[in-house]
């Protein structure tokens, strides 16, 4: 009798295990005590102080470059900010940007300086063309001539080329990868870098900073590599081998699975976000055995769809690498991304692509700081590996040096980093002008047609700060008009939940019959005005509450109106909540024929108090 093949099997455990896995990995990866900066040697260079930006569709990151005594990067600061956004509305999502890299900026405490942008998303653009071995003067024209044809309304985007050698010794091409992204994206992004006073001249795109990431990081790696770098909205897919280069875009990440998740469990897009994160894994197929939680069993199958749709375009991009630029098939995969820490996503392309598969270790070869938190960082390190390769942007000699800033925003950027200069060098020569008897009047004319052409630089420059200022402006403006509606939305549900709040804190036996807001005096026929406290802000609104309680005994009509008071001062809306009134009847031998008695309680009702966690939940009609 043939025996039944043995199940594996793989639960919600697995996950965790998995992350715990890839913790410890990080940890590894973090840790300072790896000194092993014995990469090329064109990396070794002093360069400035640089903070970074990730912008990402789901999570905003913020890191601080500098170099030690020997000129290798060190990362000085890390930090990092989830956006919250549902991806269905991309309305709400450059002021969630906005709004968490001045968090960032605060918590950090950032010091203004020069600044990288790290854009990616399925909004990023990447073509790999050829060109003929040709005078290299000649390469820009025939480039700018294949970025016309290329890309989508080329006028209003912001692109760049990098060119990349011959792969083999005698080979006829040349191979350039052209990116680009919207202008009014770009824009916008720098908008909120200028908001917390850092100076954007880098703007450079997730493919490219993982290319220069990779290698700094592997540059031992010669064979065919793939990368999969696995966003909230997009994955980026890069093959690189020798030289040669394959990069492509595929609108799939993190918050497809997410969405899945959302559609099937009929919930919204931050509570499946929840779900997917305690209870997601790829359900590995096969012969393994169901999870135990049937919900761990649906959500793992739904990750497995959105990751077959993921395998085949990766397929589908090695066919096309290997068909077109007569690559080779890649003999590992480096795993990158937030995404890629969902559970068993090593798994899961491991067995689909028959080879080994990894996570992407970003800061294997690069310095990290001792302010890091290093143990926050390791838990999701594969994420930071656009930062880091963002970062390295800034070297000297960084192999792919993208930036698609367009020619007169790189030639501002460069007016306002010389200015310090321009107006140190002023201020020398009207030091020297003081001298008397030094050159003449001729040496004075001479020099007046020196600075002439500078100040009209200076007045360009300050030109562009002013338009600049313009729009910070503007985006100040429409913050306080939503700041001014979130306020007006709280007091219109202040009432509703107040009354909610009474009615479940009541007790049986005890009927609130008024409320009534205590009024500040008024003085003459003039109406009355808030009271206001010595620092000269308006003070707590005063409650009244009155009613009636049903007379029992002595200690039962104490113990009513008690019992009402606590509960109302531990609900959270009202503070200082105080018995003003009870009526105590005349009894004879323990009775009376009273049947009601008056009460009244006082309590501090303050503005955006407390809400209590039931309340909220609870829908109020206004």
């Amino acid at each position: 009798m043939e025996q039944e093949p043995r199940r594996a099997r793989v639960d919600g455990g697995a996950s965790s295990d998995l992350r715990n896995s890839i913790l410890a990995q990080g940890l590894q990866a973090v840790s300072p005590a790896k000194k092993a900066l014995t990469s090329r040697s064109f990396y070794m260079a002093n360069f400035s102080r640089r903070v970074v930006l990730d912008l990402g569709a789901g999570e905003v990151r913020i890191g601080e470059v500098t170099s030690d005594k020997k000129g290798f990067p060190v990362l000085s600061l890390l930090r990092s900010m989830e956006l919250g956004v549902d991806p269905g509305k991309p309305a709400e999502f450059f002021p969630a940007v906005m709004q968490a890299v001045a968090t960032l900026a605060k918590e950090t405490r950032i010091k203004p300086g020069l600044a990288t942008l790290c854009l990616g998303g399925p909004a990023v653009f990447t073509r790999v063309i050829k060109l003929p071995l040709t005078d290299p003067a000649q390469v820009g024209q025939m480039v700018g001539f294949e970025a016309q044809q290329a890309v989508p309304a080329i006028e209003e985007a912001c692109w760049d080329f990098q060119v990349f050698p011959p792969g083999q010794a005698g080979a006829a091409e040349l191979e350039a990868l052209i990116v680009a992204m919207k202008r009014e994206t770009v824009n916008e992004t720098m908008a909120a870098a200028s908001a917390v006073g850092l100076k954007t001249d880098m703007v450079d795109l997730a493919p490219t900073a993982l290319i220069n990431a990779f290698r700094y990081n592997y540059p031992e790696v010669e064979t065919c590599t793939l990368i999969l770098e696995i966003g909230a909205r997009a994955t980026n897919i890069l093959l690189i081998e020798g030289k040669k280069i394959f990069c492509r875009v595929v609108p799939l990440g993190g918050a497809s699975v997410t969405q899945a998740i959302a559609t099937d469990l009929q919930e919204s897009f931050a509570g499946a976000e929840v779900i997917k994160r305690a209870k997601g894994f790829v359900h590995p197929g096969g012969s393994y055995e169901e999870p135990a939680d049937e919900p761990s069993a649906r959500i793992s199958k739904l990750a497995r769809g959105v990751m077959t749709r993921l395998h085949t375009e990766v397929e589908r991009s090695i066919t096309f690498y290997r068909s077109q630029q007569a690559g080779g098939r890649p003999t590992r995969v480096l795993l990158a991304g937030g995404g890629a820490v969902l559970g068993l996503t090593d798994l899961f392309f491991r067995e689909k692509l028959k080879i080994p598969v990894e996570y992407f270790q970003p800061f294997r070869r690069i310095g990290v700081g001792p302010e890091v938190n290093q143990g926050e960082i390791g838990k999701n390190f594969p994420a930071w590996a656009s930062l880091v390769g963002a970062a390295l942007r800034a070297l000297p000699e960084s192999p792919c040096k993208i930036n698609i800033l367009g020619s007169d925003q790189k030639a501002a950027a460069g007016r306002m980093k010389d200015r310090p200069a321009m107006i140190a060098a002023g201020i020398g020569v009207g030091f020297l002008l003081l001298i008397p008897g030094v050159h003449g009047f001729w040496q004075s004319a001479r020099l007046q047609s020196v600075l002439s052409p500078q100040t009209a630089q200076v007045e360009e420059a300050e030109s562009a700060l002013n338009q600049v200022t313009a729009e910070q402006k503007k985006v100040t403006e429409v913050m306080n008009l939503a700041s001014q509606a979130i306020s007006l939305e709280e007091e219109r549900m202040r009432w509703p939940l107040l009354l909610d709040q009474i009615r479940a804190k009541s007790l049986p036996g005890l009927w609130v019959t008024s409320l009534k807001l205590s009024e500040a005096p008024s003085s003459g026929g003039e109406q009355a005005q808030p009271v206001k406290i010595p620092g000269g802000k308006p003070a707590i609104p005063v409650l009244e509450i009155g009613g009636f309680f049903e007379t029992q005994s002595e200690a039962a009509d104490a113990k009513v109106v008690e019992d009402f008071r606590m509960a109302l001062e531990k609900g959270g809306l009202l503070q200082n909540v105080t018995t003003t009134q009870r009526d105590n009847p005349e009894r004879v031998e323990g009775k009376t024929e009273q049947v009601a008695l008056k009460f009244a309680l006082r309590a501090e009702w303050p503005e955006g108090g407390v809400v209590p966690t039931e309340a909220a939940k609870k829908p109020v009609k206004p």
